[in-house]
């Protein structure tokens, strides 16, 4: 193993940078390994940069972040692509939805007494709650028939024929196999609004994963009628878990002059992050804003602001439920400290901005003897560049594809460089320009002198 270790090091040399020492960074992290997990594999460590990292960075792609060995010499390292950990696979199926009858929906579930009639694919086609005479009162409970769905059931996503807009419906879930006992399996508020031709509608009824034969919308508002209710499942099969993602807020910064009849808000972050999902929030209740989000990719005062999402933004209050716009999925081409929000509805208070990201990763190789340092934050100090990848290649032709460097996490920060290790260096001396100036000057001079030189001699009279 320890060739497979000196022909992966062999694979690390650094492009001409000048080596530098955890004291050209302002602070240091130290490294701390599972002492039990130490083999001849373990040539190799996989760190999780953590928000205390994030909040002295200075370059907005990482590079005045750097690991360092016991005698203070950087080791190779390199960020990593956060790899999906994460399958997933979607099954969606409508289902059918027959409205209970009103009078045997007043008599609760435990009392429900139903003739169910199914179609030869074992679909419900009627339900049949043994009236006299169909009741005039439209129902407000359905049953849905789960039974052809051989998946759990994530969500729920409702659609309906009419009212088209000004609904909202507060639905409660139950869940059966036999449509005797019935368990509770959620709930949630369903919204098709419009307002100043703004469209704001949610379908959505999350489960959570219910297996179930059957299921039963109970409604528990007095609102508008849903007529043709249907109903669709979706399910989501996920094979390995996520990278948990991390949250931050954003602080409220004075916003420039916006255009008339334009509302602005920006927002700054501690240090630059790879954002991939933003949350906002109104600030009072029962709101509604078409938003749109912006991001500024680099520090320069003159960048441009770049546009990266549009929302109908709301917070609607129904007894004690506050209904709030879903997250932001958003895509960046690069680490974001700056973003904005701009509205051409009037928005009173400042929304509330959450920020999700998932945190980069480095993998180093522990050249030397340990412990080992993470030193982040310089103004000048910048790592070199390594072919990592080749060196893991190497790990993994002899100990399996599937090989990944195992994780190493970080203690407490400690102070290295200081705050001066943020301050940028002043100016190089001009020296060339001077010498410049000095060679024109001295030339300057030398032609001066002998002009005057020739007008003295051309003022003497001839003897």
């Amino acid at each position: 193993m320890m060739r497979i270790v000196a022909a992966a090091l062999s694979l690390c040399v650094a492009h001409a940078v000048t080596a530098g020492t955890p004291a050209d960074y302002a602070y240091a992290f130290p490294i701390e390994t599972n002492a039990s997990t130490v083999d001849a594999a373990t040539s190799a460590w996989r760190v999780d940069l953590t928000p205390a990292v994030y909040r002295w960075v200075q370059s907005a792609d990482l590079r005045d972040v750097e690991i360092f060995n016991a005698a203070d010499h950087p080791v190779p390292m390199a960020l990593v692509a956060a790899a999906p950990t994460t399958t997933a696979r979607e099954s969606r199926a409508a289902l059918p939805a027959l409205a209970v009858p009103a009078a045997a929906a007043a008599a609760g579930a435990s009392d429900l007494r139903l003739v169910i009639d199914r179609d030869a694919d074992g679909r419900l086609r009627r339900i049949d709650a043994g009236e006299q005479k169909p009741s005039a009162q439209p129902g407000r409970d359905w049953i849905v028939d789960a039974s052809g769905f051989d998946h759990a059931i994530d969500t729920i996503a409702l659609t309906w024929s009419e009212p088209a807009s000004g609904v909202v419906a507060r639905f409660e879930i139950e869940s059966s196999d036999d449509l005797e006992h019935w368990h509770g399996a959620g709930g949630a508020t369903v919204l098709a609004l419009e307002q100043d031709g703004a469209r704001l509608e949610r379908r959505d009824i999350a489960l959570g994963g219910v297996r179930a034969k059957y299921l039963r919308l109970r409604r528990a508002d007095d609102g508008a009628t849903l007529r043709e209710l249907r109903v669709e499942a979706r399910s989501v099969e996920r094979t390995r878990a996520m990278a948990e993602r991390v949250w931050t807020s954003a602080e409220h910064a004075a916003a420039s002059d916006a255009a008339p009849g334009v509302v602005r808000f920006d927002y700054v972050l501690p240090a630059p992050l790879p954002i991939d999902v933003a949350r906002v929030g109104l600030a009072s209740d029962n709101a509604l804003a078409r938003i749109t989000l912006f991001a500024r990719l680099s520090d320069a005062p003159d960048a441009p602001w770049v546009r990266i999402a549009t929302q109908t933004a709301f917070r609607l209050r129904q007894g004690d439920d506050v209904l709030r716009n879903d997250d932001i999925s958003i895509q960046l081409a690069r680490r974001a400290k700056a973003f904005r929000i701009e509205s051409a509805n009037a928005i009173a208070e400042a929304p509330d901005l959450m920020l999700g990201y998932r945190p980069d990763s480095l993998v180093f190789l522990a050249e030397g003897a340990g412990p080992f340092v993470l030193a982040v934050g310089s103004a000048t100090a910048r790592h070199a560049d390594y072919p990592v990848d080749a060196a893991l290649s190497t790990f993994r032709a002899s100990l399996g594809k599937d090989w990944q460097a195992p994780t190493a996490t970080l203690g407490e920060a400690r102070p290295s460089g200081g705050d001066a290790a943020l301050k940028p260096a002043p100016p190089p001396v001009p020296w060339r320009r001077w010498l410049l100036w000095a060679i024109l000057v001295a030339g300057a001079a030398v032609i001066a002198g002998l002009a005057i030189s020739l007008l003295r001699g051309a003022k003497e009279p001839p003897r």
